[in-house]
Formats: C-alpha cells, structure tokens, sequence
C-alpha cells in the first residue's frame, strides 16, 4: 500500500505541474508562449515577403514580355520613319495591357541613323500581406531595345536582277518605297535577261519550271551575296512564269541587286551586293522584252542578319533583333 501511494503520489504530481499546479511546468509553458508570439511577426513578414515577391516577379516578367513585344513591333518601321516606330509601340504596348507616352522611347544609331530603338515600362503592382507593414504597391520595371540589321544572306529570294543605280534604289534620299515604277528585263548580254540562278548553279540548268517556283515561292533555300551565274534565254515567256507572276500580284518578291557584271551568254555572271523587296502590281513578258510595275517596299525577311560593324549595303530588306 506505501508503494502504491507513493507512486500516486507522483502521477499527481505531474498532472499538476501540466496545469499549472506546483509552478514548474506552467512558468516553462507561459515562456514557450511568448516566444512564439515574438515570432509570428518576422514570420508573418516571411510569408508577406513570399507572397508579394512571388507576384511582383510574375508582373515583372509580364512587363518584360510586353517591353520587348512594343519595341519588336516598332522596329519594323526602322531606321526610316521613327514616326511611324513611335505609333507602333504606342498601339501595341496598349494591347498588351499597359500605356506609354513618346517619352518612354529613345532611339540611338549603330549602323544607321535611328536603327536602335529603346522602350522603359513600368508597371503598379498591388501588394498583399505586405499593406500591413505600410508597404501598399510597389512599380515593376523593365526596358528593351530592338535594332534593325542588314541582311548577310536570304531566304525566299526571286530570280530577277536589278541593277543597283536603279532611279528609286539609288536616287537621292534613296531607297524610296511605294513609289509606282517600272523594271526592265533588257539583254545585258547575249542571252542574258536580268535572270539570276540564285541557286548557285551554272548555265542552262534551271527551266521555265524552276523559275516559276523560285516566283511563286521563292528560293527555299540561302542565297548570300556574291558573283551568281545567268540562267540564260528570255525563259520570263513561259505559261508557267506568267501563272506564277499572276499568283503573286499584290505581293513582294524578293529580287537580288547587282552593281556589276562579267562573261556573256551562260558564263555570264551578276555580281549581287543586296536585295530589294518589289510589290508587284503588273508585268508584260513578250519575245525578248519584259517588265514588271510596282513599287519598292521596305520589309522584315528572313534571312542572316549581319551583325558586324561593318558598312554593307541595305535596299530596305532587314532583320530584327531585341539587343541584350
């Protein structure tokens, strides 16, 4: 019976200490107590932080989309019309959910005058759990540039030539865009019809329907600059040439620019040193004569851009790049 007290003793013992009787184990709960009450507030700070952080990146990284979508867009009317960039970005940072002014572009020259334009976005961000330690929106920013390149070499090209001291090519304040002209495919040599093998190839390898694909689809595949063989013969009377011409009214071709040439008949060679993109709007091939009417365009192609400093010739066909 003494064991037995004793060790009913003790069982009540502890249960008093858990509830507070005998002091020891309720001073130690009342310590844990504060304790954590001094924690929940950097706690809570914690999980503010991940919260609104988590949101303040997901925004910035929408911004950043939107920055590089504007200046994309914009580029497309350089280095010619800055005017025409500054309405660009304004119309398609506006789709994409945010508003810019002209002040937000700037425009710098790396090969050309305006080549390089540069948009700041920002964007209010609503906080969280944040407003409770005074914190109510923060701004998230983001800048993008895009630059516009010549050309190294092209996809898609057309066969015809055009001489580089062409009037709207080389004219003062030249290249001039959708201004109504007309192209002559005259003999430059014996059998030589302004008709380039942009292929590669030599001679008479190409016919009347290899030239209408290289019309109607453009050469599938890249075509650098360089010295490029004649396919000879007037081959532009063709039924298929003129079914292909017909397809692509209203379009621009991809046409290789040459400031000189060399030999005669199937040896005679184009030396390209560009290409120009020409809307077509009509054409006349009859015996040993041609022409196209249309106008020059400036446009975005696919192609290799060259991205070296040095000076190279641009007939209006570029490439586009976000610069880093």
């Amino acid at each position: 019976m003494g064991r037995k007290h004793r060790q009913s003793r003790t069982l009540w013992s502890i249960v008093g200490r858990l509830f507070g009787r005998g002091g020891g184990f309720a001073c130690e709960r009342g310590q844990v107590l504060v304790f954590a009450g001094l924690l929940l507030v950097p706690l809570c700070g914690m999980v503010a932080a991940v919260v609104d952080v988590g949101s303040w990146y997901g925004a910035q990284r929408r911004t950043q989309l939107a920055a590089d979508a504007t200046v994309l867009a914009a580029a497309t009317a350089l280095p010619s019309d800055p005017a025409a960039a500054d309405t660009l970005a304004l119309d398609y940072a506006q789709a994409n959910g945010h508003t810019i002014s002209t002040g937000n572009l700037s425009y710098s020259s790396w090969r050309q005058q305006n080549d390089t334009i540069t948009v700041h976005m920002q964007t209010p961000v609503s906080t969280f759990f944040s407003e409770l330690f005074g914190v109510s929106n923060v701004h998230v920013v983001a800048n993008a540039s895009a630059r516009v390149y010549p050309l190294s070499q092209v996809t898609g090209a057309s066969p015809f030539g055009i001489v580089n001291t062409q009037p709207q090519l080389a004219g003062p304040n030249c290249p001039c865009y959708r201004v109504t002209t007309t192209l002559d495919l005259a003999k430059v040599g014996p059998g030589s019809f302004k008709i380039i093998n942009i292929d590669g190839s030599h001679g008479g390898n190409g016919g009347p329907g290899t030239l209408a694909a290289w019309i109607q689809n453009g050469f599938s595949g890249p075509m650098g600059t360089g010295w490029f063989y004649s396919m000879p013969g007037a081959k532009f009377n063709s039924s298929q040439v003129k079914a292909a011409m017909d397809a692509r009214i209203g379009s621009d071709l991809l046409f290789p620019v040459y400031d000189q040439v060399q030999g005669n008949g199937a040896n005679l060679q184009y030396h390209v040193i560009g290409w120009a993109a020409f809307n077509i709007h009509s054409y006349t091939f009859k015996g040993n004569s041609g022409t196209i009417s249309g106008w020059f365009d400036h446009v975005t192609w696919g192609g290799i851009e060259d991205t070296s400093s040095a000076t190279s010739t641009n007939y209006g066909v570029e490439g586009i790049s976000l610069v880093h």
